[in-house]
């Protein structure tokens, strides 16, 4: 074979085996990544199934945080809607108690209004005078029972119906009703004195002879007197701030300015109206008001019994109405002096018509009479104040529960209550 072939030949076999060899090889390499690209396509799988499972393991927990966490933002909002309806509830309640308390507090001081400025009514007879004014006025306005046969009749049935108004009024003090009460131990005062007066009124037996005095102008002049001058004390009554402090209504809604304080210690409904009057209209005012409009065109003798006795127990039981009477001394003659001469003309008339000299001689005593137990009233009032400059009746007087029984409005404020009038409406 020629050389040529023969080193083709072996070139060719050569390539053909390394060819050979190469395939081997290349299978084998084939093998082992086809192997390993299968290992690592199942690991990676295994891989893919592993964070499957965990995934699907997390969104399980997610799902059941989830709906954990919606449960409990549910429960949440429930406490608050449970929270906000509480809330709204207590408001609500707060809301409501205090309008109760005000309707309540504004139903009794009404109450007590009305029947003082009824009494003043009642004591004129205006409710007998102006017909229209009788169904709007407690007790009729005027004392319209039956009529009592004699003076001893006439004690025997209105004695009884007194104490019941005086006793309680003196025994129930502001203080011992504050203690029971609380704040509002003032106005329940007021409603038990007011509730005790109107029955008073209501079963009062009059006596209407023998007729003392006639009122000696024209009747339509004395009805425009009369209800005038009750509507102007009403008016200046009402509107004093100091009166909210007296009825109670202060201290029963907590009303702490001092503008709508009791106006002094000792201060009574009565004194205060004619205070008020002399504050508005002066002593002109005053004098018309408290001289002659309450006065009734047919004065008997019932009337003034009544009326001595009332006047006697205001003197004696209030200390207001003689520092009142003190300080305006002089305007308070000057309306027994115009009552003195309303009776003189009055019995100057009497004697013209009859001549009966002997009733006015009565008369005049029963006059002298009035005037000389009030006088020793307050002489008498006046002696107790002087003892009371001892300094162990002082201190007695200083106590709180005398302070109180004076003025209960005061007895938040220590300070005051030292001072009792250092206050002014």
């Amino acid at each position: 074979m020629p050389r040529r072939q023969k080193a083709h030949l072996g070139r060719g076999d050569v390539r053909h085996v390394g060819k050979k060899h190469t395939s081997v090889a290349d299978v084998g390499e084939k093998t082992a990544t086809a192997t390993a690209t299968t290992t690592a396509t199942g690991d990676d799988d295994g891989r893919r199934e592993t964070r499957a499972r965990m995934g699907r393991h997390r969104d399980g927990r997610d799902v059941v945080a989830t709906a954990a966490t919606g449960t409990a933002t549910t429960g949440a909002a429930t406490g608050t809607g449970a929270t906000g309806t509480a809330t709204w509830a207590t408001a609500w309640g707060r809301g409501a108690g205090r309008g109760i308390n005000l309707v309540v507090v504004g139903t009794c001081a009404t109450y007590v209004v009305w029947v003082l400025l009824g009494t003043v009514a009642w004591i004129s007879h205006l409710g007998a005078r102006v017909e229209s004014s009788e169904r709007w006025l407690p007790a009729r306005g005027y004392p319209g029972n039956e009529p009592a046969r004699s003076i001893w009749s006439f004690g025997g049935r209105n004695v009884p119906a007194a104490a019941a108004f005086v006793v309680p009024h003196s025994v129930l003090l502001p203080s011992r009703l504050r203690r029971w009460c609380g704040k509002y131990g003032r106005l329940a005062y007021n409603v038990m004195s007011a509730a005790t007066l109107h029955a008073f009124l209501a079963i009062f037996a009059p006596l209407k002879t023998p007729v003392v005095m006639k009122i000696p102008f024209g009747a339509w002049f004395h009805d425009a007197l009369s209800v005038g001058c009750l509507a102007y004390a009403s008016y200046a009554f009402l509107s004093s701030r100091s009166t909210y402090g007296l009825l109670g209504i202060s201290d029963a809604l907590g009303i702490r300015d001092p503008r709508y304080a009791n106006p002094s210690a000792g201060m009574d409904a009565i004194t205060w109206m004619g205070v008020t009057t002399w504050r508005l209209g002066g002593a002109f005012a005053f004098v018309l008001f408290t001289g002659l409009s309450i006065i009734p065109r047919e004065l008997t003798l019932g009337d003034c019994i009544t009326r001595c006795v009332a006047a006697f127990y205001l003197r004696k039981r209030s200390r207001s109405f003689r520092e009142w009477v003190e300080k305006i001394e002089g305007v308070h003659l000057l309306t027994w002096i115009l009552r003195a001469a309303l009776l003189s003309t009055a019995c100057y008339g009497a004697l013209r018509e009859n001549g009966d000299i002997r009733a006015v001689a009565w008369i005049f005593l029963g006059a002298a009479s009035l005037a000389g137990i009030l006088r020793l009233a307050e002489a008498d009032a006046e002696r107790r104040r002087a003892r009371t400059n001892v300094p162990r009746a002082r201190r007695k007087s200083d106590s709180a529960s005398s302070l109180c029984d004076a003025a209960p409005a005061t007895c938040d404020d220590r300070a005051h209550a030292r001072r009792p009038h250092c206050r002014s409406s």
